[in-house]
C-alpha cells in the first residue's frame, strides 16, 4: 500500500529526512517512535504530500505522491492543528469537510459525533471548545468518510482516560477491517497496544524496526 524509496528532504543545509526505505502492507498498523525533532511528523507529511521531497519516491496505492497524484488519497489525517473554522458550530465544520467529497451525509456526521461525545455540543462554536474537544472533532473529521489509510500524528493528545479508550478501539475495529494506519504517540502503551510494527526515528533516520 504505502512504499518509500531513498526519500530525503532537506531544510537549508539540514537533512530532516535521511535516505528512508521502507514498505507498510495493507491492513497492519505502523507505529513511528523517537524524540522531539526526530523526523516522525515530516515523514507523515512527506507520506501525505504536504511536503515536498528533494529525493526519492513515495508510491501510495500505486500512484507517486508529486508525481501521479500531488496529495494521498482516501486518508483520514490528523498531523498538527487542524484549522477549523471557529465561528462555526463542530457539526457544521464536519460539513463543510464532507462537502469536498460527498461521500457522507449528516447521519453519518452524527453518528461520528456521538462516537466522540460531541454530540451534545454539536452545535457549539469550535471557539469555545476546549483543547480535548478540539482534538475529539479532529479525529472525528478523520474517521467519518471510513478511509482506507489512517495518518494519526499523536491522536492522543489531550484526551480523557476513556477517550483514549475509544480511540484505541477505534484503531482496532479499523485494523480488524484491513485498514492501514500510521500511527506516532508518545505514550508506548498505546504504540505497544495498536501496533504491528515499530520503526524508531532519529535525526531524520530509520534507526531500528521491530514487529509487536
Amino acid at each position: 500500500m504505502i512504499r518509500l524509496e531513498n526519500v530525503t528532504k532537506r531544510i537549508k543545509e539540514q537533512e530532516i529526512l535521511q535516505d528512508i526505505s521502507l514498505e507498510m502492507e495493507t491492513g497492519n498498523c505502523y507505529g513511528f517512535v523517537g524524540n522531539n525533532g526526530c523526523g516522525k511528523t515530516m515523514l507523515l507529511r512527506a507520506i501525505c504530500g504536504f511536503m515536498n521531497i528533494d529525493q526519492g519516491v513515495i508510491t501510495v496505492d500505486g500512484k507517486k505522491i508529486g508525481i501521479e497524484i500531488d496529495f494521498i488519497k482516501n486518508a483520514g489525517i490528523i498531523i498538527g492543528e487542524t484549522q477549523f473554522i471557529n465561528n462555526l458550530s463542530g457539526f457544521d465544520n464536519l460539513k463543510i469537510l464532507s462537502e469536498i467529497q460527498n461521500r457522507i451525509g449528516d447521519d453519518e456526521i452524527n453518528s461520528m459525533l456521538q462516537q466522540m461525545s460531541l454530540y451534545e455540543d454539536r452545535n457549539k462554536r469550535v471557539k469555545k471548545y476546549s483543547l480535548g474537544m478540539k482534538q475529539k472533532l479532529r479525529l472525528a473529521q478523520a474517521f467519518m468518510e471510513n478511509p482506507e489509510i489512517l495518518i494519526l500524528d499523536e491522536p492522543f493528545n489531550a484526551l480523557d482516560k476513556e477517550t483514549v479508550m475509544e480511540v484505541q478501539y477505534m484503531i482496532q475495529e479499523e485494523k480488524e477491517k484491513g485498514k492501514t494506519i500510521l500511527l506516532t504517540s508518545h505514550d508506548e502503551r498505546n504504540i505497544s497496544l495498536l501496533c504491528d510494527v515499530v520503526y524508531e526515528m532519529d535525526c531524520g533516520r530509520i534507526i531500528g524496526k521491530k514487529a509487536i
